[in-house]
């Protein structure tokens, strides 16, 4: 198997090494989230993190490298954080109204996530290389809807319904709802969008409801 220099580096990283790169890509999704990820530097990255651009190159061999982990490195820790919050419920539809509080894109640390992962659907349009990626984490967006619904249907507390299909409505209408709340559209508020996804859920879910 032939390893690239970057490869080589990762394989024999130290914990210091670790830190370090995980420091850079902390504060490159951030500064993606304030300014967007065509308008972030090397130099950007490496003055945030007090280091030289020298430094994040060692890392990262070009600035696609650094963008991309970046990416990939936001997504990957607000779905560590969702799954800790998420076990900690045992009741299903509780649990996915936890699911869509957190998704809710609240000025802060998740509005900037959702920045971010707003920015890599835009990526993944045009950059194919990308899309791999992209897909496995709407895979696992959807999957954990499909999850929650299953364990209601388990615990009586769902009407009978198709998981699959309940999953991938829900999330659609989350992603669009959250769209305009980003793009600052009058017409939905965090409020606003928080009432119809709780409609939604207890309209398609709650064992006894009526479907609308």
């Amino acid at each position: 198997m032939h390893l690239t220099g970057a490869s080589v580096r990762l394989a024999g990283m130290t914990r210091a090494d670790e830190d370090r790169r995980e420091a850079i890509l902390e504060a490159t999704w951030r500064l993606i989230a304030e300014r967007g990820y065509h308008a972030v530097r090397i130099a950007d990255i490496a003055k945030v993190c007090g280091t030289s651009t020298g430094t994040v190159h060692y890392y990262f061999p070009g600035k696609h490298d650094v963008l991309t982990e970046a990416l990939k490195h936001c997504v990957e820790h607000a779905f560590e954080r969702q799954s800790h919050e998420l076990r900690q419920i045992d009741n299903a539809y509780e649990r996915l109204l936890k699911l869509i509080d957190m998704q809710l894109p609240k000025v802060g640390p998740v509005r900037d996530e959702w920045s971010v992962w707003l920015q890599y659907w835009a990526e993944s349009a045009i950059r194919p290389e990308l899309r791999p990626v992209h897909s496995e984490f709407y895979a696992r967006w959807r999957e954990t809807v499909v999850r929650i619904v299953r364990r209601g249907l388990r615990q009586g507390v769902f009407r009978d319904v198709d998981a699959d299909q309940v999953a991938l409505r829900l999330t659609a209408l989350t992603d669009g709802l959250a769209i305009q709340v980003l793009t600052g559209s009058p017409a939905v508020t965090v409020t606003v969008m928080r009432e119809l996804l709780v409609d939604f859920a207890r309209r398609e879910l709650l064992a006894g409801a009526i479907a609308g």
